[in-house]
């Protein structure tokens, strides 16, 4: 079909319009136009100007028009299209671009992501106008915006008011699920290279705010119930494949079934999981130098391991450090506790290690009900009903006593349900098994390195007691040590220097300083902080298990004076070894202090100490005595590479 408009434009620049039109079905009816400046209508004219070179077509002559404009076109050039309102057809020469005039941008993109462009932008050949751009997303053009915002940094670079900057936030966040490349255009000329946003593969910042902005948008209890229904259920997922991939049990059980019908198969080391209050750090206490020793052990039999905390959330620090020992830290928000560690991993665990009376009450039923065919084992730390009692009777507290008779119960109890149960001290070992026959019951004590000790000149004899001070027998201890023994020393050894090393140490500690009594507290480097003692003490008067510090002085080769308690499940105090270097009385053990402070008179507990060491305390030893105890393992293994830090015990 014809169209029913003739006419053309004779005429298009920046400052006017002009041609004429003639309504061919109407040609004595006036035609009124629509003016386009890229896609957007700026005006309306009517077609009724005379021109004398039409007179003789219709009107007489009257259907031209000349439309000038009321404001400047954009720099940047347009494209202007006029039309007749009418049929809404296209004049003839319509559309027609006007050319940009001359420009030179400089700038960059800053910012580009799913929610918004950011960057700036100027003309050095008109430096105070502004620069209009257009954002392009997948080929699609947007809004168009001005670079007019004010930038302090562009204003001290010395681009002069430094009002060049944009950011032009989309009017919705882009669908992190799709590929886009955004592209920004002056005109039809380029600004700067295209941004191609991938589409997210993982919850990153952007994916994060569409996700928020969708959940700010539900506003029915449905659909919130539905979502977080779907929540759950993704969470679930996510817990469940991270507990697959540590225990490697979708691929253990496809490697039994292949190894049923004789076909080769890949084997997976067994995974241990171990539980205690908190991480394990070395330079804190002995139970956490027992518990690292027995993970190592673990692992060198060839058993993946695995640590959750039950009270203390391990940190990222926490997580970094175990890591580099080759240890799992399960951590929220994948595991929130060992409950959701048992139920996620319970199919796949092999061993579960609880450390300590209150994690072995808290999770054995529930190892298994999750964990039906593991081995648990519960190391006991020391005997609490032991340790208390001991303390009742030094202390005259009758309650604590009453206390220790409740405790043994939930020990015996304990010992029972678990299938092995570990002690450091031959001494509980026998306890127990009076107590419950059933049990099964092992010693094994934690890997202790014999090291060369490094010497500093010392000006005065100093003796050094070294505890973690969160532990009563250790603040008793201490006490003790300054106001009754030392007294009696110095009587001896006027100039001698006594120091009080350890960690989580109270105020009651603090205040026993003195002149000549050094409070240290904490240490990172127990080694370097001994080099220039002469003895260490271990002036227990209650306690139970085996003393770390004790080990950790004959560690370095120092000599040790101690009370029965302290040297009890390690020696024999009937040994004449020994006995120079066991006292239980504040006198006794201040003479015997000042026997061992003569270098040759220690020569004989260092050397029977090291060997001690070398055959009780080595790693092999400990691996054997673990060996016994774990279920057996159909893979071989590398060693694992030798542990170079440095062991620090508190």
């Amino acid at each position: 079909m014809p169209k029913p408009l003739a006419g053309y434009i004779d005429v298009c620049n920046r400052d006017r319009i002009a041609g004429w039109a003639v309504d061919l079905e109407n040609p004595d009816q006036s035609v009124c136009l629509q003016i386009f400046q890229n896609g957007r209508l700026v005006d309306e004219v009517t077609a009724e100007l005379f021109r004398a070179d039409l007179t003789g077509f219709a009107k007489a002559g009257y259907c031209a028009f000349d439309w000038v404009c009321s404001e400047y076109l954009p720099h940047e050039g347009s494209i202007i299209e006029v039309k007749d309102r009418k049929y809404g057809c296209s004049l003839g020469g319509s559309p027609f671009y006007i050319e940009p005039l001359p420009c030179a941008l400089t700038g960059s993109i800053d910012v580009s992501d799913r929610l918004r462009i950011a960057g700036w932008v100027r003309d050095n050949l008109n430096l105070n106008r502004t620069v209009w751009l257009t954002a392009v997303i997948n080929g699609v053009p947007t809004t168009h915006f001005p670079a007019n915002q004010f930038r302090r940094d562009l204003r001290e670079a010395g681009f002069e008011s430094g009002r060049y900057g944009f950011e032009h936030v989309f009017s919705t966040v882009l669908d992190p699920l799709q590929d886009h490349t955004i592209q920004l255009l002056h005109g039809q000329e380029r600004f700067g290279n295209p941004v191609f946003l991938p589409r997210a593969d993982h919850l990153n910042d952007a994916f994060k705010s569409h996700f928020n902005a969708l959940i700010q948008g539900l506003t029915t209890p449905q659909a919130r119930r539905d979502t977080l229904s779907f929540l759950t259920a993704s969470a679930d997922t996510l817990r469940d494949q991270s507990a697959s991939n540590i225990t490697s049990l979708e691929a253990r059980t496809l490697s039994q079934k292949a190894k049923r019908r004789h076909k080769d198969t890949i084997s997976f080391p067994p995974c241990a999981l171990f539980i205690d209050d908190k991480v394990p750090d070395a330079t804190r206490d002995a139970g956490s130098v027992a518990l690292l020793s027995h993970m190592k052990a673990t692992q060198a039999l060839g058993f993946r391991s695995c640590f959750i905390a039950s009270r203390l959330p391990p940190t990222e620090q926490d997580q970094t450090h175990l890591a580099a020992m080759n240890i799992n830290c399960l951590m929220p928000p994948v595991f929130t506790g060992p409950e959701e560690a048992l139920k996620r991993l319970g199919p796949g665990l092999d061993v579960i290690y609880l450390h300590r009376l209150n994690n072995a009450e808290s999770y054995t039923a529930l190892c298994r009900a999750f964990a039906p065919t593991a081995t648990i084992i519960w190391s006991i730390a020391d005997l609490a009903s032991l340790r208390l009692r001991r303390q009742a009777e030094v202390e005259n507290r009758p309650e604590l006593a009453r206390t220790a008779t409740r405790i043994e119960v939930r020990e015996n109890m304990c010992a029972w349900l678990a299938d092995s149960v570990l002690t450091h001290s031959a001494i509980e070992a026998e306890r127990l098994e009076r107590m419950v026959p059933t049990a099964n019951i092992h010693v094994v004590p934690w890997a202790v390195p014999v090291k060369n000790r490094s010497r500093r000149r010392q000006d005065k004899p100093v003796i050094a007691f070294v505890a973690h001070f969160a532990h009563a027998p250790n603040t008793d201890a201490a006490k003790w040590l300054i106001l009754d023994i030392l007294p009696r020393l110095k009587k001896r050894i006027p100039d001698l220097v006594c120091r009080l090393i350890g960690s989580a140490m109270p105020h009651a500690v603090h205040m026993l300083a003195d002149e000549d009594i050094e409070v240290t507290g904490h240490v990172s480097n127990l080694e370097d902080t001994l080099s220039d003692v002469s003895l260490c003490v271990a002036p227990l008067r209650y306690g139970a298990g085996i003393k770390g510090k004790v080990l950790d002085a004959w560690s370095v080769g120092l000599p040790i004076v101690m009370t029965p308690i302290a040297a009890e499940g390690l020696v024999d105090v009937s040994n004449p070894v020994w006995a120079k270097s066991i006292a239980d009385s504040a006198e006794d053990f201040a003479e015997k202090i000042a026997a061992l402070l003569v270098p040759s008179a220690a020569k004989a507990q260092i050397a029977a100490a090291r060997k001690l060491l070398k055959e009780r305390f080595s790693e092999k030893a400990i691996q054997a005595s673990l060996e016994d105890i774990l279920p057996p393992v159909m893979i071989e293994t590398p060693p694992l590479p030798e542990d170079k830090s440095e062991p620090v015990l508190n």
